[in-house]
């Protein structure tokens, strides 16, 4: 069984070839790009692995592809994006582990080794990329058999303990790839989860894993498994699967805070969010939580969120607050809490239906003063 690299990867992949073997350098595709490329899934996502330093390869693909090179992280990856395509390049290395869920100590080793340090047998494989042994797939691991058998695999029996971002990616992978998982796994993740290992991640270390799944075309059956292992919990206690009717990440995320209630604030504020979408789903909350219309426009995504968890408010109900402060200094009211206390009641009643128009929330006012 021979990787199909996709008809418009391969002009791409030669000519990078080629300049790693004018530099000396052995090439691999490696990894999740690979383990597609068999099942014939097509991916315009590359990990590329050099027995040397990649960064002059890297740099050399950009100027030749017209792509900007980003060097990132402490392991000496480069990333190009171009049209996209994304490749990265990395140096083939070793890895230690000093204590369960830290990141790991690393240092240059063979492809063999480097295969060997993966996550699950059906992502440690590789495809030399050479002139004279391409086709020939490196598989240390017998993840093809894996593959072959649908059945995802860890390399190692401490996999979980050392990285528990992993248990992520395995309930990912059985979802996505339709897999089963082999005998065992599942009680690997229970063991960590027991040991406290999850516990040590970072915050941002665990967004970026439930983001992935977020990111997925059908994010409930993964969310669904972590739910019974545990490890939803270990992001935020109680965290629920969102509805199935929302579709972007950060929607979904929001919908989920949004179904645990007012706690769903400390959920957002525990995690490493980008100021704008934390704001916004701030804002959402603050929406759903007190039930009142909002008093600026809400973005459509927090749109979204609530006409998921409300179907049946009223349209008027999510438009901005139909009446402000200059509509209440215009019949003579002074600033002051009362003022406060006018705009939160028209809201609630625009929430409720019982505003839907201006002229309704101005006929509104006048009555209630």
């Amino acid at each position: 069984m021979i990787p199909r690299i996709p008809s418009q990867a391969r002009p791409l992949l030669r000519r990078v070839a080629g300049k790693a073997g004018d530099l000396g350098l052995p090439l691999f595709a490696v990894g999740g790009c690979v383990r597609d490329w068999l099942l014939g899934r097509p991916t315009l996502d590359v990990d590329l692995v050099v027995e040397g330093d990649p960064g002059p390869l890297a740099e050399w693909a950009a100027g030749a592809f017209g792509a900007r090179a980003e060097s990132f992280g402490q392991f000496g990856t480069w990333r190009l994006l171009k049209a996209g395509w994304r490749l990265d390049f990395a140096r083939a290395r070793r890895e230690e582990y000093p204590k369960p869920a830290a990141l790991p100590l690393v240092a240059p080793a063979p492809i063999a080794e480097d295969l060997l340090r993966r996550d699950f047998t059906i992502n440690a494989l590789a495809l030399p990329l050479g002139p004279r042994n391409e086709g020939e797939l490196l598989d240390p691991a017998a993840g093809l058999a894996d593959l072959r058998g649908r059945v995802l695999r860890a390399l190692h029996a401490e996999s979980f303990r050392d990285d528990p971002t992993r248990v992520f990616r395995a309930a990912r992978f059985v979802s996505r790839l339709k897999l089963k998982p082999a005998p065992g796994l599942w009680t690997m993740a229970r063991e960590s989860l027991r040991q406290g290992c999850p516990g040590l991640l970072s915050r941002a270390r665990l967004l970026h894993e439930l983001w992935r799944i977020l990111e997925e075309k059908d994010p409930e059956r993964p969310l669904k498994i972590l739910a019974r292992l545990g490890y939803l919990d270990v992001v935020y206690q109680g965290l629920k699967p969102p509805p199935a009717a929302l579709h972007a990440p950060g929607e979904r995320l929001g919908a989920m805070a949004l179904r645990l209630g007012p706690r769903g604030k400390d959920c957002l504020a525990s995690l490493p969010l980008d100021k704008s979408l934390a704001l916004e789903l701030r804002e959402t909350l603050e929406v759903a939580c007190h039930r009142r219309s909002p008093r600026r426009a809400l973005p459509r995504p927090s749109l979204a969120i609530l006409r998921t968890a409300f179907p049946r408010l009223p349209r008027a109900a999510l438009r901005p607050l139909f009446i402000d402060g200059e509509d209440l200094r215009a019949l003579g009211m002074a600033p002051g809490k009362a003022f406060g206390e006018a705009l939160d009641d028209a809201a609630r009643a625009q929430w409720r239906g019982l505003i839907r128009s201006r002229a309704e929330a101005l006929r509104w006012l006048k009555n209630r003063l």
